[in-house]
C-alpha cells in the first residue's frame, strides 16, 4: 500500500474511529482496511490501539487497548446513543437481509425519550448537538435539517459497537438499582403521610 494512502487510512481511524462499510462515502475505505488489515495493525500497535473488523456489520474500529482516549459523551448524549442504539436494533429486525441503512425519524427519537420521563426534554438543539457528535465519529446522520419530526436520521451500524456490551450492563444494574432506591423512598413517604 501507497505510504500516502496508509497515512490517510491512519487519519481517518484516529479521527472517526468507525469505517463503514455500507456507506458510499467510506466503503472504499473499509476495504482497504479489510484488505490491508496486518499492515494497518503494525502502525498502532506500538502506540496502543487495534484494528478490530466486525465482518457482520461491515465495521472497522479503532480500539485503544488500555481504554484510553474515548470520548466522552455527556449524560443526554449518551442517553440518545442508547436509543439510537435501540432503534437500530428494533428496525434491524424488520429490514430485509439486503436492506442494509437504518432510517429513523425526529418522531420516533422523541417517542423513545419522552418514555424515560427525564427532567430535560428534548428539544432540537439538544439532537442536533449530539448528532454533530455522532456524525463526526461515524454513528450517526443527519439525512436533513431537524426542523420537524418528520425529518430523517440515518443510524449507522456503528452504534452496536460504540458502547460495549458490558458497560451496557453494568449502566442497567445501576439504574435498576437507583430507580428501585427511589421507589422505596416513595413508597416509605407515603406510608409516613398515610400514618399522620
Amino acid at each position: 500500500m501507497r505510504d500516502e494512502l496508509r497515512e490517510e487510512l491512519a487519519n481517518y481511524l484516529l479521527n472517526h474511529c468507525f469505517v463503514i462499510g455500507n456507506l458510499e462515502t467510506t466503503r472504499e475505505k473499509y476495504y482497504l482496511i479489510s484488505n490491508n488489515e496486518p499492515e494497518l495493525q503494525e502502525i498502532f500497535r506500538p502506540i496502543g490501539y487495534s484494528i478490530v473488523i466486525n465482518r457482520t456489520l461491515r465495521v472497522a474500529q479503532l480500539v485503544n487497548l488500555r481504554s484510553a482516549g474515548r470520548i466522552e459523551l455527556r449524560k443526554y448524549e449518551s442517553i440518545l446513543l442508547l436509543i439510537l442504539r435501540l432503534l437500530y436494533v428494533e428496525k434491524r429486525e424488520s429490514l430485509s437481509v439486503s436492506e442494509q441503512l437504518v432510517v429513523i425519524t425526529v418522531e420516533e427519537v422523541e417517542a423513545e425519550y419522552n418514555k424515560l420521563n427525564l427532567p430535560r426534554k428534548l428539544d432540537r438543539r439538544l439532537l442536533e448537538d449530539a448528532m454533530r457528535i455522532y456524525k463526526k465519529y461515524n454513528l450517526a446522520v443527519m439525512l436533513e435539517r431537524l426542523e420537524s419530526s418528520a425529518s430523517r436520521i440515518q443510524i449507522l451500524p456503528s452504534v452496536m459497537l460504540a458502547m460495549p456490551e458490558q458497560a451496557i450492563s453494568k449502566a442497567y444494574v445501576q439504574t435498576r438499582d437507583e430507580l428501585l432506591k427511589y421507589q422505596k423512598t416513595i413508597s416509605t413517604q407515603e406510608e409516613d403521610e398515610s400514618d399522620d
